[in-house]
């Protein structure tokens, strides 16, 4: 395959990689996200504690999860009596999650800068950059596309089982497995919650790059169509 082709295969998957991560964090970090999802699924109900307490925690958790914090050691007054909020099991799994958040970040961090290189490269080099820059947005939002409807089929047939591969894939212990009786971590963001947070974040990334797509697909159909 000719370099030039490669560089713009290259640029699909960046753009793909920046705009999926983007989505994530626009959607993971929105304490506005977990509020009504709370009052959804009555969660003040189910941990005992008022909506204003529960923000105080997800706030706290969201700034560890941000890296603004080095520990995850919330704690709550109960009979006068100073308590961690979050269990051992609970803390530590959220270790492994937090190395993938700024694992993420920094993959979008570089990925940004060797995006805009390789951009800045082809249009030096390729006088037809810019009928191949649209080809590379149409074709990479077909894709995108193509995989993000079968994603939420599979999720709707059986979100829990594809649920547990991503722990499986992503984490190497079964810290994530964390008993809802006790561990309010797990009270506060049930299995509903992941589902609906995966939808939500499918459907951000899924309207940003289907905007990258047809601003490909009318440049060019104006410039003579899509064939190579």
């Amino acid at each position: 395959m000719k370099l030039k082709g490669l560089s713009y295969i290259l640029i699909g998957v960046l753009l793909s990689i920046i705009i999926l991560l983007t989505a994530v964090d626009l959607v993971t970090f929105n304490v506005n996200h977990y509020l009504k999802s709370f009052e959804k699924h009555q969660i003040p109900n189910v941990t005992g504690r008022t909506v204003e307490e529960l923000r105080f925690i997800i706030e706290d958790l969201l700034e560890y999860l941000k890296d603004q914090r080095k520990l995850l050691d919330t704690t709550e007054i109960i009979e006068g009596e100073e308590r961690q909020i979050f269990g051992e099991r609970a803390v530590l799994h959220m270790i492994d999650v937090k190395a993938l958040f700024v694992g993420g970040a920094l993959l979008r961090n570089f990925s940004i800068p060797l995006l805009l290189i390789i951009l800045i490269y082809n249009i030096w080099k390729d006088s037809k950059w810019k009928k191949n820059l649209a080809k590379t947005l149409y074709y990479t939002a077909t894709v995108n596309i193509l995989l993000l409807f079968t994603l939420l089929l599979l999720m709707n047939i059986d979100f829990n089982k594809y649920f547990t591969y991503f722990h499986y894939i992503f984490f190497d212990n079964d810290l994530w497995i964390l008993d809802p009786k006790t561990e309010i971590l797990i009270q506060m963001l049930p299995e509903k919650f992941f589902f609906e947070t995966a939808t939500k974040i499918i459907t951000v990334y899924m309207l940003s790059i289907i905007t990258f797509g047809i601003f490909g697909f009318l440049y060019n159909r104006k410039n003579k169509g899509l064939g190579i």
